[in-house]
């Protein structure tokens, strides 16, 4: 997959999304029509509609830019262990599916949610918060990287392990309503990277204990050539050099925990 593949997959989320809306909306008119359905059916199916609305124009923005796109655009898919800038979307799902792409277009990789079914998008976002997530780190060819388990809760209490599961790291959170705050420990219980984040999530940076910077991250602005694949608030996350992989699988886990209420 490609930044292009991405954004045709969202435009037809969205499409189909408000069709369906649509379609109910004539389903609860003709209910009301034939007296099955009481009520002001104005108010009823109101929603519906606006949301259909909302709906296609989402759609018709993704199309507009997927022909902006130009055909060569695109490079090979690159190494996700080995990349400085990694770029954030998020594909429409149920629950998550956050994906890794490279500055060039190029899938590298994408953070899923092992136990994702349909009925997941009839449960209330605020109540999906709350339940036990397992979620897995992939590459762009599908090779299991990393594992994620969190725990139930409003706050993320995750493990962290390696393709074999056994334990590389954890992080445990305390979240306030202008900032987030954690630590993120070692496999032995150590404490390694503490966490301290505006609640806005726009730009952070994660240092060691001993003063390492491992990652920035970044909302709001990229390079003029970027932007050509990506939106402006397409979230970056930039890794110093020379991070090894288990510091990069744990701070991709922390973000997919972290952002995948802003954007599911």
């Amino acid at each position: 997959m490609n930044i292009r593949e991405f954004y045709q997959k969202t435009s037809n989320s969205n499409f189909h999304a408000s069709w369906i809306s649509l379609g109910l909306a004539v389903v609860f008119f003709i209910g009301h029509v034939i007296n099955m359905i009481p009520g002001p059916i104005l108010w009823i199916t109101a929603p519906f509609i606006f949301f259909s609305i909302a709906q296609y124009i989402i759609h018709r923005i993704y199309e507009s830019r997927i022909k902006e796109l130009p055909d060569d655009l695109f490079g090979t898919n690159a190494d996700l262990l080995d990349a400085e800038h990694i770029l954030l979307k998020f594909l429409p799902a149920p629950t998550l599916r956050l994906l890794l792409f490279a500055p060039d277009g190029s899938l590298m990789g994408e953070v899923r949610d092992r136990n994702m079914r349909w009925f997941m998008w009839m449960i209330p976002n605020f109540l999906s918060m709350l339940l036990p997530k397992r979620y897995e780190l992939v590459d762009h060819e599908g090779r299991l990287l990393a594992k994620y388990h969190i725990k139930m809760g409003l706050f993320n209490n995750m493990s962290i392990m390696n393709a074999d599961g056994g334990l590389i790291g954890s992080y445990q959170e305390k979240r306030t309503f202008v900032k987030i705050e954690g630590m993120i420990y070692k496999e032995d219980g150590t404490e390694w990277m503490p966490v301290h984040t505006p609640g806005s999530l726009t730009s952070f940076e994660i240092v060691t204990n001993d003063g390492e910077k491992i990652v920035s991250y970044q909302q709001g602005w990229m390079p003029f050539e970027w932007g050509r694949r990506f939106k402006a608030n397409t979230p970056i996350l930039t890794f110093s050099a020379h991070v090894e992989e288990i510091p990069r699988f744990i701070i991709i886990g922390f973000c997919a925990a972290t952002l995948n209420h802003h954007s599911n």
